[in-house]
């Protein structure tokens, strides 16, 4: 059964001070939700978190927390059990991006991407999912038990050329998405995936480039992708709030991502010849 309103129901959201997160909780708080935020700097955590209470919602709670330490999201479930006996609602949206080919993206920022990406997901997972299972068992029949909503990314489900590490930090979470909702299936539990294309978020401004593609010119053409693709975080996350109450295990958003989504699946052989033309070229007189 679509859940109708998480009014009074308490939504965990990563990342939650700015960009996607920060979008999602306003839908929320204007519909009366009961919110906690997660993300790493206190004071925009705070003014956040006033601009929400502004909105209209129920509560808001914050914890100052990196999803990269273990020790940081230990203290979550904690957090949540002063608010409620578990969440309802936990969308993992802090997230970071960078881009290079793929092997002259040094190691350690291979490292930080997973790191944050990947291994911040689980960490979340792991902290707000025993006591969402606990609380599943206790609920009337036909109650969904909640709902995690993990947000991904266009590129990883396309390869596109010079986000390869940040793309394959993005599948990992596709590929989670789907063995959690298998294994939750019988629970109550379901488990939503968002795979936005490019959208015009503060992360936008604070891309990395490595490499050949580390020069002003490659740092305008992103800058005006994100302009041109003309995708806004609200957008995102209107759809994502309709996908998490009907429990929709994958959803594509944005011109480029359903362009890239669906040529893939249907046409491979033309998306093949559109990233070949994008390639960079040899350079010449290089050394072999």
């Amino acid at each position: 059964m679509p859940t109708k309103t998480y009014r009074n129901k308490l939504c965990v959201i990563t990342g939650g001070s700015s960009g996607i997160g920060l979008a999602i909780a306003e839908l929320l708080a204007a519909e009366g939700a009961r919110l906690l935020l997660v993300a790493r700097d206190p004071a925009t955590l705070a003014t956040a978190a006033e601009a929400l209470r502004q909105l209209g919602a129920a509560e808001v709670a914050t914890l100052s927390a990196d999803v990269a330490k273990d020790d940081d999201i230990a203290r979550l479930p904690a957090a949540i059990a002063a608010l409620a006996p578990a969440a309802d609602l936990v969308v993992n949206s802090a997230g970071i991006v960078s881009a290079g080919l793929l092997h002259e993206v040094p190691m350690e920022e291979w490292r930080r991407l997973h790191e944050i990406n990947v291994l911040g997901v689980v960490r979340v997972m792991n902290a707000v999912l025993p006591a969402m299972l606990a609380r599943a068992g206790s609920l009337a029949r036909g109650e969904r038990a909640g709902q995690i909503v993990n947000i991904a990314s266009a590129a990883g489900l396309v390869g596109f050329n010079g986000l390869g590490a940040y793309g394959s930090t993005k599948a990992a979470v596709v590929a989670m998405g789907e063995s959690l909702r298998a294994e939750l299936a019988g629970s109550r539990i379901g488990v939503t995936t968002v795979c936005p294309g490019f959208v015009k978020t503060p992360i936008a401004g604070k891309l990395k480039l490595f490499g050949r593609m580390d020069n002003a010119r490659t740092q305008k053409f992103v800058q005006n992708w994100f302009v041109k693709n003309n995708l806004e975080a609200v957008t995102v996350a209107r759809k994502t709030l309709t996908a998490a109450r009907r429990n929709r295990p994958l959803v594509v958003v944005g011109r480029d991502a359903l362009s890239g989504y669906w040529t893939k699946r249907v046409m491979p052989s033309v998306l093949d010849r559109m990233m070949a033309r994008m390639s960079p070229k040899p350079r010449r007189n290089a050394k072999v």
